[in-house]
């Protein structure tokens, strides 16, 4: 890990044909490398919570994974030349991400959140994310006994219906959408969002923390709605601003929160 984050070193692998995906190694989700490691925090955060608190496991959605796995430009321009050999390879991924929500799950994880970032209709168009990358989400909703919370990044409004469809219990979106628009495209879904994290929880002073969270939340309204950044946090956001935001969706759920400077003193 760098300052600026994680670097991903794609995999030196050929992948022409389905025998080609037999070769992969498929890990063991409870021994190998780091994951171990986070089957351990979720375990010990469970212990800790006594089941009065939630405890997130996470892992990122197959199409993304993939991506990082072997490597982005490789696997997009597999959709047009190889399809069939990319499809193989998705469900042999999704499966491994299977066992490991399972691992996550059976060391005290009661949410799942599914990032799906290389799925962005900035990247692949809905239709291919239907045809691709919906089922595979499906299946993993399906067959984990936890809710799941589905973000995918950028503009999803082309994609709203089909983020729906996948079982996800909670869509997370990210700042640049319109939650009272996105509302109107999928009254029944629950929402996540979206709180700018580089504008406001980074960048930002608590003033402009309290506006984007009141702005989030009178446009989703109390209901069927969950108060999150719109994206990551990052590492160097002040604590202080994250306060603010969970202080002004107490304030505004128990009483009159348009007065922003009582909020924040």
């Amino acid at each position: 890990f760098l300052e600026t984050g994680p670097l991903v070193d794609p995999l030196p692998l050929t992948i022409a044909y389905k025998e080609d995906v037999d070769e992969i190694p498929c890990p063991d989700v409870r021994k190998v490398a780091r994951l171990p490691v986070f089957l351990e925090a979720v375990q010990r955060l469970s212990e800790y919570g006594k089941g009065d608190l939630p405890v997130i496991g996470l892992f990122e959605g197959p199409f993304t994974t993939t991506c990082r796995i072997i490597e982005a430009e490789l696997i997009l321009r597999m959709i047009i030349k190889n399809r069939p050999v990319l499809e193989v390879l998705l469900d042999r991924i999704n499966e491994t991400l299977l066992e490991f929500g399972h691992a996550l799950v059976d060391s005290g994880a009661n949410i799942i959140i599914i990032p799906e970032p290389t799925s962005s209709s900035s990247m692949i168009s809905p239709s291919i994310f239907r045809q691709m990358v919906m089922p595979r989400l499906q299946r993993l909703t399906s067959k984990l006994d936890v809710p799941c919370i589905l973000h995918i990044c950028g503009d999803t409004y082309s994609m709203l219906e089909a983020m729906e469809e996948t079982g996800a219990e909670v869509l997370s979106l990210d700042q640049c959408m319109d939650l009272s628009e996105s509302r109107a495209r999928i009254p029944k879904a629950v929402l996540g969002g979206n709180v700018d994290p580089i504008e406001s929880l980074l960048m930002g002073t608590k003033e402009q923390v309290v506006m984007d969270t009141l702005n989030c939340l009178r446009r989703a309204g109390t209901s069927r709605f969950i108060l999150m950044s719109g994206c990551g946090i990052p590492p160097k956001a002040p604590v202080e601003n994250v306060k603010a935001m969970v202080r002004t969706a107490t304030e505004y759920g128990l009483g009159n929160s348009g007065d922003v400077h009582k909020i924040i003193s």
